[in-house]
């Protein structure tokens, strides 16, 4: 497959990962979908350049506060709350104290339980906490934030093994991926990052190493990874890359000043 063929994928990952419509109207196969980690931090770069734009928008008329509620409000719309609700999902699961069958079927159930709910709000309000204080200082972070979230989630989708019992599109991510797509993620999040200077390599670096951190965890707890787990990656790794970016980029203004 050339390049050309290949880039073709970006298209359906965007549409698959958000609500923005791409006009794909043939089913997707199993193979298109193992090219999606090449691409999870390029839908990234998507949504924070439109974060970005945003707060530009807002910033001069809100305050800082209301401003990153209404950027952080866009990236759950943006991705249907798709992630958020595998936070939820891993949250009840892991938090159960179950066994592992039974963990694995806590996921599969649409009903969120306590800890589920803690999760999405817990999740929320510490995002609008450091948007609020990172975006005034540095309202170009907002565009590498959420490639930093995605390339773990390439990092857990390539180096994971799939333990869910159904056949689908979770499956055929993690699959039908190869380290080839991995290559790509992390390649086009450094160079991304190489614009935000060191602090932002460093916060790009973070999240590449939580992806593999998360494989751990996730292969410890559950023996492998689900497209739940995929969504959790993600929301765990926009909160841990934005807390270390933050401490970054204060030192870097420190060591400056």
């Amino acid at each position: 497959m050339n390049a050309r063929e290949y880039l073709k994928s970006f298209w359906p990952c965007l549409g698959f990962l958000s609500i923005v419509p791409t006009g794909r109207t043939t089913p997707l196969t199993p193979g298109e979908f193992g090219r999606f980690p090449a691409f999870y931090p390029m839908v990234g770069f998507v949504f924070g350049l439109d974060m970005f734009i945003l707060w530009l928008l807002a910033a001069p008329f809100l305050p800082a506060r209301a401003a990153a509620i209404l950027v952080v409000t866009f990236l759950v719309v943006v991705n249907r709350g798709f992630h958020l609700d595998g936070l939820a999902d891993a949250a009840d699961a892991l938090f159960s104290h179950k066994s592992r069958e039974q963990k694995l079927l806590i996921m599969k159930d649409s009903r969120q339980g306590t800890f589920g709910v803690l999760a999405i709000v817990l999740d929320i309000l510490i995002k609008v906490e450091f948007v609020a204080v990172v975006a005034p200082a540095a309202p170009w972070a907002l565009i590498m934030w959420p490639v930093w979230g995605r390339v773990a989630c390439s990092v857990v989708a390539v180096q994971g093994t799939y333990i869910g019992s159904e056949y689908g599109l979770g499956r055929w991510m993690v699959e039908n991926s190869s380290p080839r797509e991995l290559f790509w993620a992390a390649a086009f999040t450094l160079f991304i990052s190489l614009f935000g200077g060191w602090p932002a390599v460093l916060a790009a670096l973070a999240a590449i190493a939580a992806g593999f951190a998360l494989t751990w965890v996730w292969r410890r707890a559950l023996e492998g990874v689900t497209g739940d787990l995929l969504g959790a990656t993600i929301e765990l790794t926009e909160l841990i890359s934005i807390f270390l970016f933050h401490i970054f980029i204060s030192t870097a203004n420190g060591v400056t000043a």
